[in-house]
């Protein structure tokens, strides 16, 4: 994108279902040597992260003299912050997000945002108890998420530079 490089996983850079980019694991400092190596080999600036249930959007500096970053958006079709049911996807490009933004960052040719998807919450949640009915697996793990969000806020999920 640009003259921006984007690695896309799910997961992280090593696992299809790997947690290292997980919020908690990108804000431990004891990362950064694993993070960096997984940036020189993929040979990107960016890694867009779909998997990890809690979004975030983190940069600090390369190998190389330039900043890399994570880019999380959590679960697109659950909600990620406290008593808000929308869900997030993420948008790459080499001009601002139009209309309604989150959260955005440029970091060298691009600009990375966390973008707001509108859900109808009522009928999900509808949909979702049809399939997943009470004492389930399932129904344990998200019903909570579903109907309030997690313990999580926007802020926390805001551009932040590490290991400056």
């Amino acid at each position: 994108m640009g003259s921006t490089r984007v690695g896309v996983v799910h997961g992280d850079a090593e696992s299809l279902a790997g947690w290292r980019f997980d919020v908690a694991a990108l804000d431990d400092a004891a990362a950064l040597p694993w993070l960096q190596q997984v940036f020189a080999l993929a040979q990107v600036d960016v890694f867009a992260s779909t998997h990890n249930c809690l979004p975030a959007l983190r940069t600090w500096p390369g190998v190389a003299q330039t900043d890399t970053a994570v880019v999380n958006n959590g679960a697109a079709g659950m909600p990620n912050f406290n008593g808000e049911l929308s869900g997030l996807c993420t948008r790459i490009g080499i001009t601002p997000a139009p209309g309604v933004v989150l959260h955005e960052q440029r970091l060298g040719s691009v600009f990375i945002a966390l973008l707001p998807l509108a859900c109808d919450a009522p009928r999900w949640q509808a949909e979702f108890e049809a399939q997943w009915p009470p004492g389930s697996a399932a129904r344990r793990s998200y019903f909570s998420r579903i109907t309030s969000g997690p313990g999580y806020t926007s802020a926390q999920a805001a551009p932040r530079r590490l290991f400056a």
